[in-house]
């Protein structure tokens, strides 16, 4: 079979088995969780079927991504009682059966999201012949970069969000200073340099896909403007968010 048919019906069995367990818990918020794990899939099945120097190091940073990422939110999700407020607002939204949406506009949609976002772990899948070059090792630099910045600001922000006393304080230190989502920049860097670590693979130049999807979802969809809409009347992030730029840090800020 072919390996891009084995790593997407992989993929759609997983999302699947996450869409019966949403059903049974009634937490669409587990999409969250199988988000980061849906990457290793894709790039342990890549690194199995052709399992060159390229392949080999591509998931071995996606699986560093994404148990990172699974553990961070997994636990946020263990501690909730309840469905995560983004989702519920979802299904007060949907009309008709809130089953059919659930699989359709949450577990389906973000596979097929996932599939773009992974696109050069699948060229680098299909059409690595081996070797690996200084410019790949630039790529690998640049994913640890990303990698830091993502998880030194989820570790701020906890830190944070443990120790505050009022719940409409907001973080402005750390890389929260320079940025407003360090954690979303992160994320982008990180599969800019994913995407460079493929350089040297026939069509390598598709997997330009992947870095653009993540970093437009993260700074225009589902990312950014998601996260700051439950701060629309906060005057203290207004104010924050007036200097502050969204993504994209700006290391000037005094």
């Amino acid at each position: 079979m072919n390996v891009f048919l084995v790593q997407i019906l992989s993929l759609f069995i997983f999302f699947n088995a996450c869409f019966l367990y949403a059903v049974i818990k009634k937490r669409n918020d587990i999409a969250d969780v199988a988000w980061g794990l849906g990457f290793f899939i894709i790039a342990i099945i890549g690194a199995f079927y052709n399992p060159t120097s390229k392949t080999l190091v591509i998931a071995l940073l996606v699986f560093i991504w994404g148990a990172r990422l699974a553990l961070h939110i997994g636990k946020r999700f263990l501690n909730k009682k309840r469905e995560e407020h983004r989702y519920q607002k979802m299904r007060d939204s949907w009309k008709g059966s809130q089953n059919l949406n659930s699989w359709a506009r949450v577990f389906m949609l973000q596979g097929i999201l996932l599939v773009f976002v992974s696109t050069a772990v699948l060229v680098a899948t299909k059409f690595d012949q081996g070797g690996f070059g200084y410019i790949n090792i630039i790529g690998v630099l640049i994913w640890f970069f990303g990698f830091c910045f993502e998880m030194i600001g989820d570790r701020q922000l906890k830190k944070f969000i443990a120790e505050r006393k009022d719940s409409k304080e907001i973080m402005v230190s750390g890389l929260w200073k320079y940025t407003r989502h360090p954690n979303y920049f992160g994320e982008a860097v990180l599969w800019w340099g994913i995407f460079i670590t493929t350089w040297g693979v026939e069509y390598f130049w598709i997997g330009i896909i992947s870095p653009l999807t993540i970093t437009i979802l993260l700074r225009f969809v589902s990312g950014v403007p998601m996260a700051e809409q439950r701060y629309k009347d906060n005057k203290e992030f207004i104010e924050y968010a007036k200097k502050t730029p969204a993504m994209f840090p700006n290391f000037f800020i005094k």
